[in-house]
């Protein structure tokens, strides 16, 4: 019939055995809104009885009036779309049982479509809330959420091996509480989330479910400088080597060398004309100040407001001139940052060991902390890895949960962020073995 014929294929249904009459298209409302309303016959002829197996032979099996359902559609143009599905019902005479033909369009006892929850799924790999999801597929917040949830258990990770290399971090989610986070260092993957990151709650996970065997088996952790997880990663982790993520070490001497800066514009009069100038000097080009000594131009003149035609280095040079605590304090900064960026353990040591007594206390105190990670700061310079992945992913899940205006729930945030780095067209692509399973 080909009514039927285009009209499956404008709703992507594959169902051969639901037909469609002619004017099956009318227009009505439900819900306050105006919606589609598609009619359409679904009929068969069964080859068992579904309840006692008993082969349909001799018309053991016939039709006994039939059911109408209301099953949501993917929306059709700018209205809410409704399939009106008139299922055809069946007697067996040997069980006297009653029951209703099936079709592949949607699960049994369900009345909304595989379609539509195809569609929840695809949108929630994108940054939407769960509110602009369940608006623009037609269902309620709840049904979007349950459906997030029922695939997630399809990413539910396995806890019988670990990668040998992994990245720990946290975030935050709701009322200031940190979740705990744990990737494959390598690959990038998720392992999983936890709704606390204090020491108590990580090593009951890790015990729990990890073998000792497994735990051995982990070469590297990188972290950031929190002395809790530098405290138990030994415990859990007999072998694994720590290592502070480079990133977060130059933070930690990016941000002295800022207060420093701040604190000495402070001590300018504002007043007076000739300390202005050099307030205003210092707080307009700070980002040349943290900026590498390797990376400022030295030949090239380029005018500059409240400077002139002047060097880069020049103006950086001027501006360490207006004070010799700053001064001291960057050459500092820029020896870290060269001894990191050459991998050289030994020079990084040397830094740190040596007394500076000019330099500010912020910077004093970074250097304190350094030194107390020096053991592990050498793996930093000796391995590849970073916490880099991680960052990423946590400046994702914090996009998630800005868009959704937080979530109270943790097991549906934690479900959702799984959903939406798994769904992804990279992540789908991946053919290597993952440390997902289904469920």
């Amino acid at each position: 019939m080909p009514t039927s014929n285009d009209m499956r294929k404008v709703l992507d249904i594959q169902d051969k055995n639901i037909v469609f009459e002619e004017d099956c298209v009318e227009y009505g409302q439900f819900k306050g809104k105006k919606c589609k309303f598609i009619k359409g016959r679904l009929t068969y002829i069964p080859q068992e009885c579904m309840k006692c197996h008993t082969p349909n032979e001799q018309y053991t099996i016939y039709c006994n009036g039939t059911q109408t359902s209301r099953i949501t559609l993917p929306m059709s143009g700018i209205h809410p779309t409704y399939l009106l599905l008139k299922k055809q019902r069946f007697m067996c005479k040997e069980c006297e049982a009653t029951f209703t033909a099936k079709t592949p369009l949607l699960k049994e006892n369900c009345f909304i479509s595989n379609h539509v929850k195809a569609q929840i799924l695809d949108k929630s790999s994108m940054a939407q809330s769960i509110k602009d999801i369940s608006s623009q597929t037609g269902v309620s917040s709840a049904t979007t959420q349950r459906v997030i949830n029922e695939q997630a258990k399809n990413y539910k990770p396995h806890y019988f091996w670990l990668p040998k290399h992994l990245s720990f971090d946290e975030f935050k989610y709701a009322n200031s509480t940190m979740a705990f986070e744990y990737i494959d260092a390598e690959k990038g993957t998720i392992i999983d989330i936890l709704p606390s990151r204090d020491s108590r709650t990580i090593k009951d996970h890790f015990l729990s479910r990890y073998s000792l065997k497994a735990r051995k088996k982990v070469e590297t952790i990188t972290v950031d400088m929190n002395a809790g997880y530098v405290n138990f990663i030994p415990i859990l982790f007999p072998n694994a080597k720590i290592i502070i993520d480079r990133f977060h070490i130059v933070q930690l001497i990016n941000r002295s060398l800022n207060r420093t800066r701040i604190t000495v514009m402070n001590q300018f009069h504002t007043s007076n004309g000739e300390d202005m100038k050099k307030y205003r000097r210092l707080k307009r080009f700070w980002k040349k100040i943290l900026k590498k000594e390797s990376e400022l131009s030295y030949t090239t003149y380029t005018y500059y407001a409240l400077f002139g035609l002047r060097l880069e280095s020049a103006i950086v040079d001027e501006l360490l001139g207006y004070n010799t605590v700053l001064k001291e304090t960057y050459e500092v900064y820029q020896t870290i940052l060269k001894a990191l960026e050459e991998n050289d353990y030994d020079e990084l040591v040397k830094i740190l060991e040596k007394d500076y007594p000019l330099i500010s206390k912020p910077m004093k105190t970074s250097l304190k902390t350094l030194k107390k990670h020096t053991k592990h700061i050498k793996n930093t310079v000796t391995y590849k890895y970073s916490n880099g992945k991680i960052e990423g992913i946590n400046n994702k899940i914090k996009v998630l949960n800005r868009v959704a205006y937080g979530y109270r729930n943790f097991v549906n945030y934690k479900n959702r962020i799984l959903l939406h780095f798994n769904m992804k067209p990279a992540a789908i692509k991946q053919n290597e073995k993952t440390l997902f399973i289904a469920a």
